[in-house]
């Protein structure tokens, strides 16, 4: 049986629609001064109906966490809306945002994100919609109104506002915006993260572990990511978007994968990647200056999007050197005594960047 997307929302929307006819003051005036004030009382009112339906979550460690993302974002917005964040309990990964800048996101989405930079892609994503009104747009799209007629209709406080404003709710929680406004929520959310000095690899890593949700779990409820348009097409542009920005799509950065640290066992340094030893040489100061070195290198070179064929040992002028795509390494010739072969090394490596795009088996690494 087809699992339910997000469940309650249709008694969530009723309730809204309840909310309006019970609240006529709520209803927006016509001005865009008057908009803002009737957007934020309004958007606290829906957030006492979702939370008569859904817990709310006020542990303070995963509130902080969210808060501290949004922090980082709110300069990057042009509405001054009273921006908050909250949190939900419900398994399924999702997030939306309500009139007046509250976004939630539930418990699953949290537990679903690999790192704080995939969430601040979902909360940037989520806080476009509020900035750009894009739950006004396509609900004026819906009703086959302007944006100015719409706000007429809403100021009437009669049975039309209700409907409308119920409509607005629905294409908030549902995340059912039409393709251009996910396209323009994709987008400027691309421009905030890396404004906000966020990897955006963490949008294309999100979105890609989520379509392989859908493939293991057909009647997965993509959330945030409902295909409007589809995932494929979402990701075909937001690469392209990165791409032609020039900035650097590291999914290792988002996935926290690929992680190298040097550890001491005894009389012996280690050169750990992902928790595995990778390289190895007697303890002590030449040593770890060769693996601090080759280190820093890795941490530049060594991408989740090379081809394993991109680490070898080659031989040039100076001897033989292993290099990363086109980051040396180490040379042989400047190895302290006793330090493991630069092929074990290079087979190592390879070996932890297979594993890696295994555990992140829907990334196209070579777009």
């Amino acid at each position: 049986m087809q699992k339910k997307p997000f469940l309650a929302t249709v008694v969530l929307v009723l309730l809204f629609q309840s909310l309006l006819l019970s609240y006529p003051a709520l209803a927006p005036a016509a001005t865009e001064s008057g908009v803002d004030k009737k957007e934020v009382a309004l958007g606290k009112k829906v957030c006492e109906q979702v939370e008569k339906k859904w817990v709310r979550i006020t542990d303070p460690i995963r509130v902080a966490r969210l808060e501290t993302i949004q922090q980082k974002l709110l300069p990057l917005v042009e509405r001054p809306l009273p921006y908050e964040v909250r949190v939900i309990s419900e398994d399924q990964p999702n997030a939306f945002s309500l009139p007046g800048g509250f976004v939630y996101f539930t418990s699953g989405m949290l537990d679903f994100a690999k790192s704080d930079s995939e969430l601040a892609s979902i909360m940037a994503h989520e806080m476009v919609h509020s900035d750009k009104k894009h739950g006004m747009i396509q609900s004026a799209r819906n009703e086959r109104l302007s944006l100015l007629a719409l706000a007429v209709a809403i100021a009437s406080r009669g049975e039309a506002a209700a409907v409308i404003m119920a409509n607005i709710a629905q294409v908030a929680i549902l995340n059912s915006y039409s393709r251009d406004l996910e396209r323009e929520a994709d987008l400027l959310a691309l421009k905030m993260l890396n404004s906000a000095g966020y990897p955006v690899s963490s949008a294309i890593t999100v979105m890609e572990r989520l379509s392989e949700e859908r493939l293991k779990h057909p009647y997965f409820d993509p959330g945030v990511f409902m295909d409007h348009p589809d995932i494929p097409e979402r990701l075909g542009y937001m690469t392209k978007a990165i791409r032609e920005a020039g900035w650097p799509l590291h999914r290792k950065e988002a996935l926290h994968l690929l992680k190298r640290m040097i550890v001491q066992d005894g009389n012996r340094l280690f050169l750990v990647l992902d928790g595995k030893q990778a390289w190895g040489g007697p303890a002590g100061p030449e040593t770890m200056s060769c693996m601090e070195t080759a280190g820093k290198v890795l941490d530049r070179y060594l991408q989740m999007e090379l081809l394993p064929s991109d680490i070898a040992v080659r031989k040039d002028q100076g001897g033989f050197s292993l290099r990363v795509g086109p980051g040396v390494v180490a040379r042989e010739k400047d190895l302290p005594p006793g330090m493991g072969s630069l092929q074990s090394f290079a087979e190592a490596l390879r070996k932890a960047l297979v594993e890696a795009q295994r555990t992140h088996p829907m990334g196209h690494y070579l777009l």
